[in-house]
């Protein structure tokens, strides 16, 4: 009897059991169940369906282009560029599909890495003309100066680098007589000038691109100025000869030209600073106007001189004419005198006398009657 009971407590226990873990299982289904919102938008299709990026095939460097070189086949290819990053400066396919042959033969006027795009403001068409020549902005020039390696930063520059030029010279410094004119004291003076700044090496040498990194010492640089500036760098030589002087190129950080003029740095233009030949024509108008007050005082001291000539010659006239009076009245008074006294074979005649100007000064001449000329 106990055994049975045990028998059934034990069956109830296992379905008690049983039905907990069926009514959990169910309770398990039914939360993994979609909700009624989840079921619709499943059901809906999807409003903005992932697109494949649209793509356009564009020309780019196949390989590391230097400056200067002259385009082939092999520097060229095409490849595939988000459209929505398509310049128009860009060579498209679509647009440019036989772009590499017209390319060929053209050179690259600044550098281009390895897949970048090939812009028209990079590339230039030769046309027969020199490479250099090609390189050029418009409206600007190429002018060499020599440097070293003292004068050339140890020979770090290459093509494509901004440097500033500098001018060591000797100053003379003069102090002139104010009364004189003539230069009492004079002292030279090295000094150093910033003439010009942000100017683009094209090359050292005969050098047009900077394919070796490696520093090479070379015996001239040429660089893009304006016009003006290249009539005013020619002059600036000249000048640095004279007064035994050099050019000295002084290299800028490129980081510091790209952090000031961004993307615009192939637009940079040389800026002078220091204008030689105004401080020619201010040397020359210093002369002039040294010269003019010279002969302005030399003009004053010649009137005065000339007065004070004037004067004197006055001042002797004046006496010669005393003088003169004087002597006529001695002379009246002595013909008076031997006229009352009658003259005697023994007493000679009083001698007459004559009255002389010489150097501004009277001089009394007495003749000589020929009686007592013959008595001495």
């Amino acid at each position: 009897m106990r055994g049975l009971r045990v028998l059934i407590l034990i069956c109830a226990t296992v379905s008690a059991m049983a039905a907990m873990w069926m009514m959990r299982s169910a309770l398990q289904s039914q939360a993994n169940l979609p909700t009624p919102e989840q079921q619709l938008a499943a059901a809906q299709p999807a409003e903005n369906p992932v697109e494949e990026p649209v793509t356009s095939q564009v020309l780019v460097a196949n390989r590391d282009i230097p400056t200067g070189r002259v385009l082939g086949p092999e520097d060229l290819r095409w490849q595939a560029w988000p459209e929505d990053s398509v310049s128009e400066n860009f060579y498209t396919e679509g647009e440019d599909v036989d772009a590499i042959e017209t390319l060929t033969g053209s050179a690259s006027r600044l550098v281009i890495v390895e897949g970048e795009p090939i812009t028209s403001n990079k590339i230039v068409d030769l046309n027969g003309t020199g490479v250099l020549a090609a390189l050029l902005r418009p409206g600007m020039r190429a002018i060499s100066i020599p440097i070293s390696e003292i004068t050339g930063a140890g020979g770090f520059i290459l093509p494509g680098d901004f440097v500033d030029i500098l001018l060591t010279r000797q100053v003379l410094i003069e102090e002139i007589d104010e009364e004189t004119g003539e230069v009492e004291r004079s002292a030279k003076l090295n000094q150093t000038d910033t003439i010009m700044k942000t100017v683009r090496v094209l090359a050292i040498d005969q050098q047009l691109n900077e394919s070796v990194n490696a520093a090479s010492v070379g015996n001239s640089a040429t660089m893009e100025l304006t016009p003006e500036q290249a009539e005013l760098i020619t002059l600036t030589r000249q000048m640095a000869q004279q007064d035994r002087g050099f050019l000295t190129l002084s290299l800028r950080s490129f980081k510091e030209m790209i952090d000031e003029y961004g993307d615009d740095i192939d637009k940079v233009l040389p800026v002078t600073v220091l204008d030689l030949r105004t401080l020619v024509a201010e040397r020359m108008k210093a002369a002039d106007d040294s010269r003019n007050n010279y002969m302005k005082r030399a003009r004053k001291r010649s009137a005065k001189a000339k007065i004070e000539a004037e004067r004197a010659e006055a001042e002797a006239a004046l006496e010669a004419e005393k003088l003169a009076k004087a002597a006529a009245a001695a002379s009246s008074v002595a013909g008076s005198t031997t006229q009352a006294a009658g003259p005697t074979a023994d007493t000679p005649a009083p001698p007459s006398t004559v009255t002389l100007i010489r150097n501004g000064r009277p001089i009394v001449v007495h003749t000589i009657t020929p009686n007592s000329a013959g008595s001495q």
